[in-house]
């Protein structure tokens, strides 16, 4: 982990508070693995408010340009701080934190299932996959049409995901949980990785109950460190012996499996 400046190469207007914005940094694309983030500072060099970094997933790395990419939602003042970042403009940050997801060679087939910014670190780890000649089908589903121009990324490195929304806006109707509980066969031969809110989160473990499916989720939490000093980020985990015991999302993860975390 290093504390890095680098250079805003652009920022895109996805939709309705959906950015991404692209970075300069040779160290962040040599050294990130899928699932691991970066915790930017949200303010001027000057500025101390906000006080905390703020923590976003790598959503791509481009080692060509040495460029990498993050996807945010503008939710309060630090991400409305970054999406008002111009070209040229320094970005302080450090990273590439926590652990990310390296699959085991044995597992050829993948679902990857995002809610809402939740597809942010899946998309990274879906083109990881593609790229070791793996299986992937990726689902994600949305309240609405935020993320409509969003569907075009994906679009350029995996045909055949399948989209949902809420209020039908693109995509199916509905959810990626509704569309499992009706067709369990998806599940079969295939680790299954989620990201997403914690209400959808719990779903899946109910969906996955007694199914002795493989799967693990990405946890977000809101961060102070983000390096384990300050156990700002603890969640609840059940261990091999069947007791509980609090683990630092940012160290620790972001990647567990889905049936061992405690949402109480």
């Amino acid at each position: 982990m290093e504390v890095i400046q680098g250079e805003v190469v652009s920022i895109k207007k996805y939709g309705d508070r959906l950015y991404r914005i692209e970075i300069f940094s040779p160290y962040i694309c040599k050294n990130a693995i899928p699932a691991q983030f970066v915790n930017i500072k949200c303010s001027d060099s000057l500025n101390t408010d906000p006080l905390l970094r703020r923590p976003f997933s790598i959503y791509e790395t481009d080692k060509n340009f040495n460029v990498f990419s993050v996807l945010f939602a503008v939710k309060g003042k630090g991400t409305l701080f970054l999406c008002n970042r111009k070209k040229g403009d320094i970005i302080d940050f450090t990273g590439p934190l926590g652990n990310g997801f390296i699959p085991e060679k044995s597992k050829n087939n993948f679902l990857l299932v995002g809610g809402g910014i939740g597809v942010a670190p899946l998309y990274m780890i879906a083109r990881n996959l593609i790229d070791k000649e793996k299986s992937v089908l990726f689902m994600a589903g949305f309240k609405d049409g935020t993320f409509y121009y969003w569907q075009r990324d994906i679009e350029k490195i995996l045909r055949g995901s399948l989209l949902f929304t809420e209020d039908g806006s693109f995509g199916q109707r509905g959810t990626p949980a509704e569309h499992i509980r009706k067709n369990t066969g998806i599940l079969k031969g295939r680790q299954v990785i989620v990201c997403g809110p914690v209400q959808m989160l719990i779903e899946f473990q109910n969906i996955f109950k007694n199914k002795n499916t493989d799967a693990y989720a990405l946890l977000e939490e809101k961060m102070a460190c983000g390096i384990g000093a300050c156990f700002g980020c603890a969640v609840k985990v059940r261990s091999k012996n069947g007791s509980y015991q609090y683990m630092k999302v940012c160290s620790d993860g972001p990647v567990f499996r889905l049936g061992e975390v405690s949402f109480e």
